[in-house]
């Protein structure tokens, strides 16, 4: 039984938002397969880890340690141990190319908005990710247009494919009852510059003028951000948005199941992991046509253009959907299962080529 030993030091990195958060998932899920030991490495070494914690040491740095610590002991123990990183950095060693690596790209938001990013984070970051292009190990790219974009920055990589992120939003088993009355938009994530939550507001205030809608609910980090944004509104507008901070999972789900629809405008996306996970559960999702909305939601979104002000052809697309109730073409492939299954077939061909040998 082949041993992956998952490095779950990301969450080192508390504003790691959706990544730690895809990251947990596909984690949780790998750890389900009857075939395979996959060992997240906090567990490994729990007393390393909480002092990394402790003294705020760079996952990188640990990562690093760890990595060819336990490389070196798998070579002279003759121990067939692979090695997933969730996001972005493959540790340095000289035992080898990482050809027993997993590591995945999430997005490329530093080229597309270097503006949000200092020079520091920047060289770190192309530093990284041009190391990866030139290793051995498998790279997983989490959309076909995140994969676009480091091409075209990075080359191609010697082992690459593109893996849906895991959306762990299961369905309700009951007819949704509106979580807090009347109707209204959800935006589930944090403020960032990128979400656009100026447009957010703008087209809220046109929904609502045109009696779509009641309310913008919003979760997550941010409240002051948008607290600031939403002060020069008019009140009848101002008084409608409500920020709900941060909220359990279930609560969550609940909003979602409840909203006449999710809305994302946001001007970058390596996935949109809250519009999928709105999708799994069939709510009608209108978003900023960027080219990763396109690829995930072509056949289920509304999206919305910088010049749309006419909420005709938007009351159309809610009607409809609410008539036909579509179902989102990717749910089952993004299911964690299934998302992890195909993370665990990835060195399947090394341990074939392994068992062939005299």
């Amino acid at each position: 039984m082949p041993t992956y030993l998952y490095y779950d030091t990301i969450r080192l990195n508390r504003a790691a938002g959706g990544v730690l958060n895809v990251s947990e998932a596909l984690l949780r899920h790998m750890r389900l397969s009857p075939d395979d030991r996959v060992e997240p490495v906090s567990e490994r070494h729990p007393r390393l880890f909480a002092l990394a914690q402790r003294l705020n040491i760079s996952r990188f740095v640990l990562d690093t340690l760890l990595y060819n610590f336990h490389r070196l002991r798998a070579l002279l123990a003759g121990e067939q141990l692979f090695s997933v990183f969730p996001n972005y950095y493959l540790p340095l060693t000289p035992l080898g190319r990482h050809r027993d690596s997993i590591v995945i790209v999430h997005d490329l938001q530093y080229k597309a908005h270097p503006q949000y990013f200092g020079r520091g984070k920047r060289l770190f970051l192309d530093w990284n990710l041009w190391r990866a292009a030139r290793s051995a190990a498998d790279v997983v790219f989490i959309s076909r247009s995140s994969q676009r974009d480091f091409e075209r920055h990075f080359g191609r990589c010697g082992h690459s494919t593109v893996i849906f992120n895991p959306v762990d939003a299961p369905r309700p088993t009951t007819t949704p009852v509106p979580a807090s009355g009347g109707r209204y938009l959800i935006a589930a994530y944090h403020y960032y510059p990128h979400k656009n939550f100026g447009g957010i507001l703008a087209l809220f205030e046109r929904m609502k003028s045109a009696g779509l809608v009641d309310y913008l609910d919003i979760t997550g980090n941010g409240a002051d951000a948008v607290e600031r944004m939403v002060s020069v509104l008019a009140p009848e507008i101002r008084d409608c948005v409500r920020h709900r901070g941060l909220v359990s999972r279930d609560e969550l789900l609940r909003l979602y199941q409840g909203a006449t629809a999710f809305i994302s405008l946001s001007t970058f996306e390596g996935f949109n992991l809250s519009a999928a996970e709105a999708a799994t559960l069939g709510v009608p999702l209108l978003l900023s046509d960027i080219p990763v909305h396109r690829e995930l939601f072509s056949d289920y979104a509304f999206f919305v253009g910088p010049d749309d002000g006419d909420p005709h052809p938007l009351a159309q697309y809610l009607e409809h959907h609410e008539r036909t109730r579509p179902a989102w073409m990717h749910a089952a492939t993004c299911a964690p299962a299934n998302v992890a299954g195909r993370y665990l077939m990835l060195k399947r061909g090394v341990l074939s080529l392994a068992g062939a040998m005299p």
